[in-house]
């Protein structure tokens, strides 16, 4: 009885450990966005810091301001993340943008891990 004890413990900790994980990341969004449909947010998009701030709560003057002014406002932006660099070169401050994200997070101030940005008329 002791050495099928000995045999269980380890095979049950294994089953149960391995079969966690695969719950941890079910569910998880994948990094991935074709780029295909509208765009996932839209807004109005600010070079220093890589923000998108919604049309509507968006005023001339904003154009000056910085992530830690809109976070001390408590207003409504989302930081934006790219797959890479270079995709936001050439944008202005103040220009209106479409971005295809994947990910969302709702943290405070929430994040995007955006795949494509594009100027909108």
């Amino acid at each position: 009885m002791k050495r099928f004890m000995k045999f269980l413990l380890p095979v049950g900790l294994f089953l149960l450990v391995t079969g966690c994980e695969e719950m941890i990341h079910e569910g998880q969004p994948e990094f991935v966005h074709d780029g295909e449909g509208p765009p996932t947010m839209e807004g109005i998009y600010l070079e220093e810091e890589s923000i998108l701030v919604p049309i509507e709560d968006f005023d001339e003057e904003d154009i000056d301001h910085s992530f830690k002014e809109f976070d001390q406002d408590n207003r409504s932006f989302t930081y934006l993340q790219f797959q890479d660099d270079s995709m936001a070169e050439g944008i202005e401050s103040g220009t209106k943008v479409g971005v295809w994200c994947g990910i969302v997070m709702e943290s405070a101030p929430a994040k995007a891990k955006c795949s494509k940005i594009e100027v909108l008329d």
